[in-house]
């Protein structure tokens, strides 16, 4: 038995021996070889034509480490030269076209076991040149910031700036780091170019510019709400009509609310208007009537401008302090069809409330008896199922007009005006400003009526892709704001999950999921929950995955209100999509205690730096300055969050990205303030 053992040990040191030899370079292996392959920077899956990435292949298991390099396609199959080339140090160069397929599979083959590999998959890319903003509007003398980003991201950010399109001059000029600066005349056309400097003159992408005379010129619709130096809320929506001279045309009109009191103003010829930028400047109106129409007579507001001439503005005076918008406007001398609205004010005791709803409009001034209305008045939720036709209706002209609701005996009186947008348009709906005008008899609130796609059916399917949500309520005292952003995805069946971050005055809620159901009423109106510990909301829908929110849980007097917008490029979001200008400011104020902020914001994209530039205008009463620098960095992660971290002014953000362009750049995003310190955080919305 014993020289059985001796005999079996002796036969196991000659099978170890005989394996190690099997190297075939005298050294020893164990008896599983592993080999893998990465990329430097790590995780790279793109490169760009005529670019280059660098692989590694770590061999364990044996001291010899040596591969042999290999490219292959799809299946298996070798590939030719249109795959590219590696060499022996694992260094790839990508064709100057890519291959077809443009997957191409880099596999590193162990010397000293051949049937060991590990192959990485790299997807060859064109390069493409992106410009932003594109197109440009430009005022004659004033500079424009243009931003070029190179795809894919791994490529060189590097690009030389020219004047293209320009058959007669002056053109203007543009820097080596695209700043445009526009000529004191209107040429013909115009654009800026800016070409790759990696190989070829044709990877260049380009945007045409419209130079005028003045970036606000024509009608223009706005609407703001916040409060007073009083501390009561104030609203106010209204129309004006710009001259390229600065001045601002007598004569159209302005609806308050100043305390829940509703006035009627008339705005006066010497309102005037002056930019100091091309996308920044002051717009001061001045006003006739009675009550707030003349207490102040004139109010002040800082405007930022998106690359179309629309944009963003807050009350700049000692006054109050007020946000909202500012749009170009459309025309529009009836309401046809169903439409949604979504309204935030305050109750006859100055306590917040909020209404959202739907309506079909004949085209004829008349309101039908379907439709729908919710209310959350202080934490008291009701709903109504129809409207009285008799009573209900509404009238247009000259771009404003007036709306009533009818449900329950009770009268809603609207002053409204055309914003702009189109019917049968899901992307760009017609769309109306509203305020309450019931005076003191009723809720003082603002708000938008926005068209309806008639395209989706409006049952569960109708919510089947991701969302963002905001949303801004009060804390239990009333005294402090509620802020939150949620990303979502419905499934088309009634199941609703995803994660919010949230900021209840100053307690920070970072990236917490929830998983939550929903059901449809048939004619745009949902009830879902959000939020952890579910929250019960109310969702009209404007069109599938897009709509606006209430809620309507009696457990507190939160009174959320928001808006949910569809969320294109779900899960493919990168930091070079960000690169560029855009203006932004806060959405709505939840108590009197936030502060209005105006930006115009410059993202680079130059990795592995991502940094914010720009300058902001930020009242608390007008007791803070105009146009202070703004420093920091940005990062955005594929889900479509991220954030901004400002160095200066010291501040933090969370940030949710809405929606990008056909050529993948983002177009808007929402920032949340996520300083714990701040017990009234607000929302921002930003806009390419």
């Amino acid at each position: 038995m014993m020289m059985k053992n001796v005999l079996f040990a002796v036969a196991l040191l000659s099978v170890a021996l005989w394996t190690g030899c099997a190297t075939g370079g005298g050294g020893h292996t164990g008896g599983n070889i592993q080999v893998t392959v990465s990329t430097t920077p790590a995780n790279q899956n793109v490169v760009g034509v005529t670019l280059t990435v660098q692989f590694t292949a770590t061999v364990t298991n044996t001291d010899n480490k040596a591969v042999t390099w290999s490219l292959t396609q799809s299946g298996g199959t070798a590939c030719t030269a249109a795959c590219g080339t590696i060499n022996s140090s694992g260094l790839y160069t990508a064709p100057s076209t890519p291959p077809n397929p443009a997957v191409v599979n880099v596999v590193a083959t162990s010397v000293a076991s051949p049937d060991k590999s590990d192959s990485y998959q790299m997807k060859v890319l064109p390069i493409t040149v992106i410009v932003t903003p594109g197109p440009a509007i430009v005022e004659t003398n004033r500079k424009q910031q243009f931003t070029a980003t190179v795809t894919p991201d791994t490529a060189p950010q590097t690009v030389a700036w020219a004047i293209t399109d320009c058959p007669s001059g002056p053109c203007g000029s543009v820097d080596a780091n695209g700043l445009y600066t526009a000529p004191n005349s209107i040429p013909t056309s115009v654009s800026v170019q800016a070409t790759s400097t990696i190989d070829s003159p044709n990877w260049a992408g380009k945007s045409k510019i419209t130079i005028v005379n003045s970036r606000l010129s024509g009608p223009y619709a706005f609407r703001v709400s916040g409060f007073d130096s009083t501390n009561h809320p104030i609203a106010a929506v209204g129309n004006f009509i710009a001259n390229d001279d600065g001045t601002i045309q007598g004569g159209t009109s302005e609806d308050m609310l100043v305390a829940g009191v509703p006035a009627h103003c008339t705005i006066l010829n010497t309102s005037t208007y002056v930019l100091d930028g091309n996308n920044h400047g002051t717009i001061s109106l001045r006003t006739s009537g009675s009550g707030g129409c003349t207490s102040p007579a004139l109010r002040k507001y800082q405007v930022v401008l998106n690359a179309s001439g629309s944009g963003q503005i807050i009350e700049f005076d000692s006054s109050g302090r007020s946000s909202g918008v500012l749009a170009q406007v459309g025309s529009a001398s009836a309401l046809a069809g169903t439409f949604v609205f979504g309204f935030t004010g305050s109750d006859l005791a100055g306590k917040r409330v909020g209404l959202a709803g739907v309506f079909q409009a004949d085209g004829a001034g008349g309101i039908a008896s379907t439709g729908s209305l919710d209310i959350n008045d202080n934490g008291a939720a009701t709903s109504t199922s129809s409207f009285d036709p008799v009573l209900s209706g509404y009238s247009i002209s000259g771009g404003s007009g007036s709306l009533t609701l009818v449900s329950n005996g009770t009268s809603y009186n609207f002053a409204i005006y055309v914003v702009g947008g189109k019917t049968q348009n899901a992307v760009n709906p017609l769309t109306l400003f509203a305020i309450s005008n019931d005076g003191p008899t009723n809720h003082a609130a603002l708000g938008t009526i926005v068209f309806q796609d008639p395209a989706p059916t409006y049952d569960k399917s109708a919510l089947d892709d991701f969302s963002v949500s905001n949303l801004t309520g009060v804390d239990s005292s009333g005294s402090n704001t509620l802020v939150s952003l949620t990303v979502a995805r419905g499934d088309g069946n009634g199941n609703f999950a995803g994660s919010y971050d949230a900021n209840n005055a100053g307690t920070i809620i970072a990236a917490k999921s929830f998983n939550s159901t929903y059901s449809a009423s048939g004619n745009g109106r949902y009830t879902l929950d959000l939020l952890s510990p579910g929250r019960h909301f109310v969702l009209y829908l404007s069109a599938a995955n897009r709509g606006l929110l209430l809620d309507v849980d009696q457990s507190s007097n939160a009174v959320y209100t928001g808006t949910m917008d569809q969320q294109s490029g779900g899960g493919s979001f990168a930091n070079s999509a960000m690169a560029g200008s855009f203006d932004g400011a806060t959405v709505s104020s939840g108590t009197s205690g936030v502060s209005q902020v105006a930006m115009n914001l410059l993202l680079t994209s130059s990795a592995p730096d991502f940094t914010v530039s720009g300058q902001q205008d930020e009242t608390d009463n007008g007791q803070n300055p105009i146009s202070v620098p703004l420093t920091g960095t940005y990062s955005v992660t594929f889900d479509g969050t991220g954030k901004i971290t400002l160095t200066q002014p010291a501040k933090s953000y969370v940030v949710y990205l809405l929606d990008t362009s056909k050529q993948g750049q983002v177009q808007h995003f929402l920032m949340m303030d996520a300083d714990s310190a701040n017990p009234d955080p607000s929302i921002i919305f930003a806009e390419r």
